[in-house]
């Protein structure tokens, strides 16, 4: 505790009078503090520590050109195939033999039958070889039937590619330049290996 300083100017000299001066100066002397003087609380400081530096994240890696993916022939027109498309879509394709002609000149008898109102019977090339009045859909119907008979088909716009595998495909062309059927062995063109489509 602090002393206290008391200056007396009141010069005590008579018996009496010193006790009342050390009554005084008893009063003005510190003491040392009681129980029921509260002791003060602790002052507790805020210790502001520093921030952790931030961990670091790896820049995510940049991406490569997107590869640009192999064309593929679109699905065959009106009918559907269970085999995945070609993987070499330019491979050579030379005149040999054909492998699926009986089916082709099914399919189109199937469709005179199916269809006949796109086809005018009086118009005829030869024998069977009708013109037709929708080329769309008697190439539509053409390739159905093949895939109705466990064949892969696709009609270009030129020629009609018939394929079993994706070893190989035969192309033929099943309609003349005048709108006529165009059947039999001269329909073939050639064979593509390994299948085109």
């Amino acid at each position: 505790m602090g002393r206290v300083r008391v200056s007396l100017l009141v010069l005590c000299s008579t018996a009496g009078v010193l006790v009342g001066c050390d009554a005084i100066r008893e009063r003005l002397t510190p003491t040392e503090p009681t129980a029921a003087t509260p002791k003060p609380a602790p002052i507790s400081i805020p210790v502001i520590l520093p921030k952790p530096a931030p961990t670091p994240v790896p820049p995510a890696p940049t991406p490569g050109p997107n590869p640009t993916p192999a064309p593929t022939a679109p699905p065959p027109a009106g009918g559907s195939c269970s085999l995945p498309p070609s993987t070499n879509p330019n491979g050579p394709c030379t005149m040999g033999s054909n492998s699926f002609l009986g089916e082709v000149e099914q399919a189109i008898t199937r469709v005179t039958e199916q269809q006949p109102g796109i086809f005018d019977f009086n118009n005829t090339k030869c024998a069977n070889c009708y013109y037709v009045k929708n080329p769309g859909k008697f190439t539509s119907a053409v390739v159905a039937n093949l895939s109705a008979a466990g064949l892969c088909a696709f009609y270009d716009g030129e020629e009609l590619a018939v394929k079993n595998s994706n070893s190989f495909n035969d192309q033929y062309d099943i309609l003349v330049a005048s709108g006529h059927i165009w059947r039999g062995p001269g329909s073939y063109r050639s064979t593509c290996r390994p299948a085109w489509f």
